[in-house]
């Protein structure tokens, strides 16, 4: 009996003493999971911190890709703008030289205008004073001469082409011969002749029943009346003008030539 008291008075003192070491250890627990409970908290803020840290790198790397891309454009605009400072330099020395030349071709085109109305005036005069032939031709191609010279669409050089070729045709007719017909006034009345011109040297006229001819007398201005003689040989020249016989030697009145100073 008296061992079953002291054993339950053991197993009480024992369920005290373990009661005492299960509050304390229960107590002591509260700290380490604190201490867990921040270390996880640390952990995520690190991560957190971490994934900003990282994101901040990347935005910098960006930022410095941007910056170097940046700065290479502005490198290359740099190089364009000395280039193109250049070209600027460039076409205004070429504009300065256009403006010298347009003042220049100005003063020209005021000296080529009157230059050009006194050839045309030369040549009127020359085609007034040389053998009358093709009359009608040579100086309706003078009227149109002058007329171009007041036209505002043709330029200059087209007015100054022209008249350049005025004086080559007028050229080229003293290089070959030509036979053609029209009329002539002979005794009050009008009749049909056939012209034969050889170059400049000789200009003379047949009737087409080859009765009548005469040549042009330039220092009298005046047509003279061939004798028969020549009846035959202006014939054959006037066949070979129109390409009717083959080319032969022709006899035709030539003025003699007169001693320099003489009087015309």
């Amino acid at each position: 009996m008296f061992n079953l008291k002291k054993q339950s008075r053991f197993m009480v003192a024992l369920i005290a003493t373990t009661s005492i070491f299960l509050v304390g250890t229960a107590n002591a627990a509260d700290p380490l999971e604190e201490s867990i409970k921040i270390e996880k908290n640390i952990t995520r803020a690190a991560a957190s911190t971490q994934k900003s840290v990282d994101k901040l790198a990347d935005t910098t790397r960006d930022m410095a890709a941007d910056y170097k891309l940046t700065m290479q454009r502005v490198d290359n605009l740099r190089s364009y703008n000395k280039q193109y400072e250049e070209l600027i330099k460039s076409q205004e020395k070429e504009m300065a030289s256009i403006q010298h030349q347009m003042s220049v071709i100005d003063d020209t085109e005021r000296g080529v205008v009157p230059l050009m109305n006194d050839m045309i005036d030369t040549l009127e005069q020359f085609i007034e004073l040389d053998v009358p032939f093709l009359l009608k031709e040579r100086r309706g191609r003078i009227a149109r001469l002058r007329k171009n010279m007041l036209r505002a669409d043709l330029s200059n050089s087209e007015k100054y082409r022209q008249i350049l070729e005025a004086y080559q045709i007028e050229n080229q007719y003293g290089d070959y011969a030509e036979a053609y017909d029209g009329d002539i006034s002979s005794g009050g009345t009008d009749i049909t002749v056939t012209y034969y011109r050889f170059g400049r040297v000789a200009y003379v006229y047949q009737s087409l029943d080859e009765k009548t001819a005469a040549y042009w007398d330039n220092d009298t201005r005046s047509w003279k009346p061939l004798d028969d003689s020549y009846r035959i040989p202006v014939r054959n020249g006037i066949k070979i003008a129109k390409r009717l016989t083959n080319p032969d030697l022709v006899i035709l009145p030539v003025p003699t030539a007169k001693p320099a100073g003489s009087a015309q």
